[in-house]
């Protein structure tokens, strides 16, 4: 099916805003076989949304439209559709009834700009948008599904996974299979030459997305008439088989979660208890420990210790190691470690030391990094020399902590 996606908004047009909408839309869309024929960006003007809506629908099955659905005068999306589709916009009782309900939840005064989002074309579906204010909307007409929905990214994203994608499964023409793998501790070029070497059936479509220090591998086969559903499904299973098998050691998801979802899953249900003691990480680690609400029921806390005299007199590490081995050293980090679980009397302990760039520190090149976890007695250390440059050295760093973290209790699940 035709799929064209239109974004709304001057922001959009001056560069002052990244169109990150578009881009989700079309990735999960292409997903699931629609074919996407256009993503065309327009200004605020009432008479360009006008035109590229037309165009849109002129050119597609399936139109998405996004931005402009608030309570603001630029907020004109609506009354373009409407006027594109000759339709009257109507007033809706349920739409104020939420409004007036949410503000007064929130014990704010509610405007009345804000009641010009109960209008709606005649016609349309309301989706209820639990994350916002403004609903989005579904209209069938001559033949064609359009979706207008709100441009703030968060509440798009909600929308369609929990309210559109169901419908888009019942008119998808395509019938497609596909299976995620989320990789760390891998590059996207290493992955992509080490499968091509699997020779995995030629039905397959592999791709790739390189994210912020980490790899996503999506398997997809769509269903035709020179296989079965049955066969198509096993040719699936088997190529997720081989992957697992090969590439265990960097596979931390096969769904959408992220790895500080993953990981803080894990400490809450096993209620492992943690903390960090972190140098050339500045307390990103335990800012990413600590990003998912609840966190409190197992971290404890975090010593930063960026100077060498903090080393030595908060996390008590002798200066004699200090000097002889330094600070960015196997030696350092293990003593960090076993200072910090003794400290604060953690379950799970992470230290990290390294030389982050873009100079070298302490007689070590830019991107040596050390980490070191010490979990159930069990201690490891980590040497990683990866100069992706000061903020990505670090970031690289919490990424294969968490990872790191995530096998390990695992690993003791297992046992």
């Amino acid at each position: 099916m035709k799929t064209a996606i239109v974004a709304t908004g001057s922001e959009l047009i001056n560069g002052l805003v990244q169109d990150s909408n578009s881009k989700f839309l079309a990735e999960n869309l292409s997903n699931f076989g629609f074919e996407i024929e256009n993503i065309l960006i327009c200004g605020d003007q009432k008479e360009s949304i006008k035109n590229t809506i037309y165009y849109a629908s002129q050119n597609a099955d399936l139109v998405f439209v996004t931005g402009g659905l608030g309570p603001t005068e630029d907020d004109l999306t609506k009354e373009a559709f409407a006027e594109v589709l000759n339709l009257e916009l109507i007033y809706s009782q349920e739409i104020e009834k939420k409004l007036k309900t949410i503000f007064c939840n929130h014990g704010s005064d509610m405007s009345s700009n804000n009641l010009s989002q109960a209008y709606i074309p005649e016609g349309a579906e309301i989706i209820n948008n639990e994350r916002g204010t403004a609903p989005a909307l579904k209209l069938e007409k001559q033949n064609k599904t359009f979706y207008l929905l709100p441009g703030v990214p968060a509440e798009l994203k909600y929308l369609f996974k929990n309210k559109v994608l169901k419908d888009l499964k019942k008119i998808s023409q395509n019938k497609i299979m596909i299976r995620e793998f989320n990789f760390i501790g891998i590059g996207e070029s290493t992955l992509a030459s080490q499968v091509k070497q699997l020779n995995l059936p030629s039905e397959l479509i592999i791709s790739y997305q390189a994210g912020k220090a980490e790899v996503k591998l999506r398997l997809k086969i769509i269903q035709n008439n020179s296989l079965n559903i049955e066969d198509q499904t096993e040719l699936l299973n088997q190529a997720v088989r081989v992957i697992k098998s090969e590439f265990s050691d960097y596979i931390y998801s096969e769904d959408q979660q992220s790895i500080t979802e993953k990981v803080h899953e894990l400490l809450v249900t096993k209620n492992v208890r943690v903390a960090t003691a972190e140098s050339f990480t500045g307390g990103l680690i335990a800012e990413r420990l600590t990003e998912k609400a609840g966190s409190s029921n197992y971290f404890l806390g975090s010593i930063v210790a960026y100077n060498k005299k903090i080393k030595n007199q908060i996390l008590n590490i002798k200066t004699e190691l200090l000097n002889n081995f330094g600070t960015v050293s196997k030696e350092c980090v293990q003593a960090m470690v076993e200072s910090a679980a003794e400290i604060f009397g953690s379950d799970l302990t992470v230290a990290t030391t390294g030389a982050a760039g873009p100079d070298n520190h302490d007689g070590k090149r830019a991107g040596t990094m050390f980490i070191a976890i010490l979990y159930q007695e069990q201690l490891k250390i980590f040497e990683l020399h990866k100069n992706y440059g000061r903020k990505l050295n670090r970031y690289y760093t919490s990424q294969i902590v968490l990872f790191e973290i995530y096998k390990l209790i695992k690993e003791s699940e297992e046992k």
